[in-house]
């Protein structure tokens, strides 16, 4: 039963740590007071009512009628406030509950302080209470505003001031002295400076504790990212490693299948004439001929792709580099998207590593391809504006929210689900284009496709300076 009653007084939406745990303390203390002064005016008034005339209300400075009405209504209003401190805490209204409880206290002494006096009121246990309330459940600047309120309270419930002689220091000050209640003052003082040094200790201690926490858990989900990132580099190695040896074989092959097709050469149509089969044969082998060369280059290109050279800045014409990538490019598209390249005719120069380029281009083309799952169209377009030059690779896709776009070219950062996207993708193309001394930008509306530019500064074919980085 006691537990049950626990869990339930501990089951609070209640944010805070230390409020969630001072909060069943809280309910029991304003569940206990709730009922404990109704319970102690009825039994007074019932069996001491004689008593509470003669030696309470008929001392009070505002006459015995008020002074009832005082003590009946501040002692509703302790009840109600409790009752309706314990209703917040459990809707998750810790702070305001014991706010508003606090205040009614404080607001039921002052008006029992000024009817009855300083002398004649034993509530001293109670402010104390209040204030050690207010800084152990609210903090220091509730304590110290707690504080403040009992110092009035008290000051203004003394007598009045009486010296023979105003002019006379000594006996003024002396009688000053006299009248207030320095002891309850001064106590009060202690006791606040004590839970005041305690509340923050504790709190300062906590808030290290959970800073470390944090750290800990922070440095825990980094080491797993990491983790999780060499696991995913080693099998990125191993399938580049296997890539490679499977480009090669096939490269072998093609090599074999374009010595077979040149033998369409022996035919010589010029000095005798040919029948059509032979002819239509002699059209196949130059079929066959030029689709072997054609996955030759990407063979070539998957082999470029797996070697891990230096960094070589190199000036060469993008124009003539996009023309040769173009197999790669339709490979990296599935067979439901179709390329379509808009170049320009004369050559345009860039300083950039060229297969670093590539990766670049691939990389673009693979998320345009990824963005269509069910087909469209990817467009890859190059113009030239002034110094400039702008390589856009376009998508059919449903678009980018915003949110996402502030956070593309993050690395590690990707909408895909588990197994289908790194996050590194956008975030290499960026860096290489930031080193060769471009940048990339972003164009893309939900529902109107993307276009992702790399914006490059041109350099004329003259300049034959190149710069090799070692890997980082």
């Amino acid at each position: 039963m006691i537990s049950r009653i626990r869990n339930w007084l501990g089951d609070t939406p209640i944010d805070d740590p230390v409020d969630r745990r001072n909060a069943s303390f809280m309910q029991l203390l304003l569940a206990f007071e709730g009922l404990r002064i109704p319970a102690t005016k009825i039994y007074l008034t019932s069996l001491h009512w004689t008593y509470l005339q003669e030696h309470f209300y008929a001392k009070a400075r505002v006459g015995a009628p008020a002074a009832i009405a005082i003590d009946m209504a501040t002692d509703l209003a302790m009840t109600l406030s409790a009752w309706l401190g314990f209703y917040l805490i459990r809707r998750g209204g810790f702070r305001p509950a014991v706010a508003q409880y606090i205040a009614t206290m404080l607001g039921s002494g002052a008006l029992a302080y000024a009817a009855f006096g300083y002398h004649a009121t034993d509530g001293n246990l109670t402010l104390i209470m209040i204030l050690a309330l207010s800084g152990m459940m609210l903090g220091r600047k509730a304590l110290w505003i707690t504080y403040a309120a009992e110092a009035a309270i008290l000051i203004v419930s003394v007598d009045p001031l009486k010296v023979q002689n105003s002019l006379h220091l000594p006996s003024l000050l002396l009688g000053i002295y006299n009248v207030l209640p320095m002891r309850a003052l001064t106590s009060y003082l202690l006791i606040a400076v004590i839970v005041d040094r305690s509340i923050n200790a504790l709190r300062q201690s906590l808030a290290e504790s959970d800073s470390r926490r944090q750290q800990l858990s922070q440095e825990i989900a980094e080491r797993e990212r990491t983790q999780e990132q060499l696991l995913h580099s080693q099998k990125m190695d191993a399938i580049g490693k296997l890539a490679s040896g499977v480009a090669h074989d096939v490269n072998n092959v093609f090599d074999i299948i374009l010595g077979f097709s040149t033998e369409r050469d022996r035919i010589q149509p010029d000095e005798a004439p040919i029948d059509e089969n032979l002819q239509a044969v002699a059209d196949a082998m130059e079929g066959i001929e030029l689709a072997a060369r054609r996955g030759t280059a990407v063979c070539r290109k998957l082999l470029n792709f797996s070697r891990s050279d230096i960094t070589y800045m190199e000036v060469f014409d993008v124009v003539a580099a996009l023309g040769d990538l173009r197999p790669l490019v339709q490979q990296s598209l599935s067979s439901s998207c179709q390329l379509h390249m808009q170049l320009p005719q004369g050559a345009q120069h860039i300083r950039f590593d060229r297969s670093q380029f590539e990766l670049a281009i691939i990389n673009l083309v693979t998320n345009a391809r990824d963005a269509m799952p069910d087909g469209g169209q990817c467009t890859l377009s190059l113009e030239v504006h002034g110094d400039e030059l702008m390589l856009s690779v376009r998508d059919t896709g449903p678009g980018i929210p915003e949110h996402v776009k502030a956070r593309m070219f993050e690395p590690f950062f990707t909408t895909k689900p588990a197994g289908r996207g790194t996050g590194l993708g956008l975030s290499v193309v960026h860096e290489l284009v930031v080193r060769a001394g471009g940048r990339t930008t972003v164009d893309s509306e939900p529902g109107r496709g993307t276009a992702i530019r790399m914006v490059l500064p041109v350099v004329a074919p003259a300049v034959k300076t190149s710069i090799a980085f070692a890997p980082a």
